[in-house]
């Protein structure tokens, strides 16, 4: 392996993305620790619990122990989407901002080569409702979010920047992930229409599938950290990159799994450039009311 950060530690590494993340790492022959504080379980194999050091605690409480004889950090810990950092916005600010600076500054202080942090795409929601800000965004664009969950994660974003004089992080916004994973997610739009249209042959579609998605596969997702990893350091340090397959309305997606196609809709906007490349583009716009349709699931039944 021509790779020089070999041993990982993934902070979230029992997760919905780290249970797949971390059988790649090992597949590539990094030796990896995970942190995690188990609040939903532990779905690692025991195939891969044998080939790991696993270490159960609390991200907000890390100290220098955990990162012992580590070469770099993959973040994928925190509160992961808008309702629960609704219902409990500091916890999501002590976890997705506090915690994450908290990892950052003591991989500085234990010269960690490198640390890569989960951020997401949601940091360029600007609303609904203006179709003049119904745009495609990149990581240049000014954004100021406002959601307690994508302010969480910009503010990370700003306070890892500031310190790449000591530690070099890379940031990933990561689009809307789908596919399956050990430790399942079905709050994720994509895994949310597979398992109604498998349980009840039908998916529904809220305010007639306006909003945009910017999708990703969950292996793919997980190739990303990788090549984080792989990177040389000048190319990614100090950088932020858009992590996204194709941007999708939501009534394309329940379109191709009822087997149709939406009326007046194409196939979905393909994100400019690849992964990683810095090019990547995001849609903005997110839409959500009462107003359903439901769609039966030919294709997945």
């Amino acid at each position: 392996m021509s790779n020089a950060a070999k041993n990982i530690l993934v902070v979230g590494g029992a997760g919905y993305l780290g249970s797949v993340l971390v059988p790649e790492l090992l597949d590539r022959g990094y030796a990896v620790k995970v942190f995690d504080r188990l609040y939903y379980g532990n779905y690692l194999s025991k195939d891969v619990l044998d080939r790991i050091a696993f270490e159960v605690g609390d991200m907000r409480t890390i100290s220098p122990p955990s990162l012992r004889e580590v070469d770099a950090v993959i973040n994928l810990g925190g509160l992961s989407n808008d309702p629960t950092a609704e219902y409990n916005p500091k916890a999501n600010y002590e976890m997705n901002t506090v915690a994450a600076e908290k990892l950052a500054r003591l991989c500085g202080e234990m010269d960690i080569q490198r640390y890569v942090l989960a951020s997401s795409c949601s940091i360029y929601d600007v609303g609904e409702g203006d179709e003049a800000k119904d745009i495609l965004l990149d990581e240049s664009a000014a954004v100021d979010p406002q959601a307690a969950y994508s302010r969480s994660k910009y503010d990370a974003e700003q306070t890892l920047l500031s310190l790449r004089e000591s530690v070099c992080p890379i940031v990933l916004r990561m689009g809307t992930i789908f596919g399956f994973s050990p430790r399942m997610r079905y709050d994720l739009v994509v895994n949310t229409f597979v398992m109604s249209a498998l349980r009840n042959g039908y998916m529904t579609m809220f305010s007639g599938g306006e909003m945009w998605r910017p999708m990703l596969n969950i292996r793919d997702a997980a190739r990303a950290y990788i090549a984080c990893l792989q990177a040389p350091r000048d190319k990614v340090c100090g950088q932020i990159f858009n992590v996204v397959g194709r941007n999708y309305r939501i009534s394309e997606l329940v379109a191709e799994g009822a087997g149709g196609s939406p009326p007046g809709r194409g196939r979905g906007r393909r994100a400019s450039g690849l992964p990683l490349q810095g090019h990547s583009k995001l849609p903005c716009l997110r839409k959500e009311d009462r107003a359903r349709t439901e769609f039966p699931s030919r294709h997945l039944r």
